[in-house]
């Protein structure tokens, strides 16, 4: 079969290894311009088609059908030609409304603030309807009867529920938030459909403020399993599907340990490295060698301030990619942008150990003595907490802490 994917830019998309663990299909992107989207579909080389941003609603006029469900969106994400006959169709409302049940987040009777106008917009809206909520549109316009941001502000306490459907948050503009959430007073859910990366800022923002938020990629996985079976007539079991999630989560995002000196995030991810295959980075280590000094003089010549600079930009480097083990130094939680650029695309691991094993360590200039290292403990308890998606206790034998690990995450071995 010929299937791919049209839109403008492609650079980033998963697609094709999604299609490809699905179905096992030879799937491939087609980065169209605007005027040469019309030209390539009524040429009618291919069997199936997904559509993404920008051309959700611009490909409606050349369908010769179209899924009554695509009409009420008024967008289409997905296209089947057979027979040269082109019929859209969007996947988009199931892939979410399945991501939210999965993540059991209940929408019965909750007003949900629906971020953007756009085909994916029209798409939440059906979503949300089926789950039994009460979508609001909210556009910087506030044209055909949406709501402006300045409107969802000012009525906030009605809102329990928060859709971004926007590619603001999405890479090359992964620093930015579609929304400010310390203006919102009762949100119980944040959803972001953006898949890349795996955790927005937005997504960032809700976990420091104890809102449960997920992201859109496994939206992502579950509307291309719906599309593979309007392509080939066979669904993708919910265990294929699984196993999809799995994979790519593997390859694309990171284990990021965070802890205390002497908490064993070195010897841990060394273990790591040898049962996964995945590779290890030390922060500490890549730090010393690119300033070209122990850590301590580093304290004593630059500061501490300084040093955590060149901890962030370190961070920074490290907030694309994946499939690696991060071990971070002691101090990482002190610097909240520092711990957003390590989230964005990683699982952060608390590794934790009782306060009476850990020990000084002359190379670490903040825990050199009993006394600092008890204060240090104490101190920096509240953030690890903060930060942290799983904490991982390593009070007994270290094997027990990597093993916690790997089931707790997912990841292969």
């Amino acid at each position: 079969m010929k299937l791919g994917l049209i839109g403008c830019p492609l650079g980033h998309s998963r697609s094709p290894e999604i299609h490809q663990s699905l179905i096992g299909a030879d799937y491939r992107l087609f980065e169209l311009q605007e005027d040469e989207v019309q030209a390539f579909l009524e040429k009618r080389d291919f069997d199936g088609l997904n559509v993404t941003i920008p051309y959700k609603q611009k490909v409606m006029p050349y369908l010769d059908r179209t899924d009554p469900l695509a009409e009420q969106c008024g967008a289409v994400n997905t296209i089947v030609c057979r027979n040269g006959i082109l019929t859209g169709y969007n996947t988009d409302v199931i892939g979410l409304q399945q991501m939210i049940e999965a993540h059991g987040f209940d929408l019965a009777g909750l007003h949900t603030a629906i971020l953007g106008s756009g085909g994916a917009s029209k798409a939440a809206v059906q979503a949300v309807l089926k789950l039994g909520g009460i979508p609001h549109v909210i556009s910087r316009t506030g044209k055909d009867g949406a709501l402006t941001y300045a409107q969802m502000y000012a009525r906030e306490d009605m809102f329990r529920c928060l859709i971004n459907t926007t590619p603001v948050g999405m890479v090359p503009r992964n620093d930015e938030a579609p929304a400010d959430l310390s203006r919102f007073s009762h949100l119980s859910y944040v959803i972001d459909i953006v898949a890349n990366p795996l955790r927005t800022r937005l997504q960032f923002e809700a976990k420091l403020r104890g809102i449960p938020a997920i992201g859109g990629f496994e939206m992502l996985v579950y509307q291309a399993a719906a599309a593979d079976f309007l392509f080939t007539g066979t669904k993708p079991s919910q265990e294929d599907t699984d196993r999809c999630i799995r994979q790519l989560l593997n390859r694309q995002r990171n284990i990021v340990l965070i802890g205390m000196p002497t908490s064993g995030k070195t010897t841990l991810s060394a273990m790591l490295e040898k049962m996964t295959g995945m590779e290890r980075i030390e922060m500490d280590e890549v730090l010393e060698e690119t300033l070209q000094m122990p850590i301590r003089t580093c304290f004593e010549e630059k500061g501490e301030a300084w040093f955590r600079q060149a901890e962030k930009d370190l961070a920074r480097q490290l907030r694309s990619g994946g499939g690696r083990i991060i071990s971070s130094g002691g101090g990482v939680i002190k610097d909240e942008e520092t711990m957003r650029y390590l989230s964005e695309n990683g699982i952060i691991c608390r590794i934790s150990r009782d306060p009476g094993k850990l020990f000084p360590t002359d190379s670490r200039p903040l825990a050199d003595s009993l006394a600092a290292v008890r204060r240090l403990a104490a101190e920096r308890e509240p953030l690890y907490r903060k930060y942290c998606d799983i904490q991982i206790d390593n009070n007994t034998a270290p094997e027990d802490a990597a093993k916690q690990i790997v089931e707790r995450t997912g990841i292969a071995v």
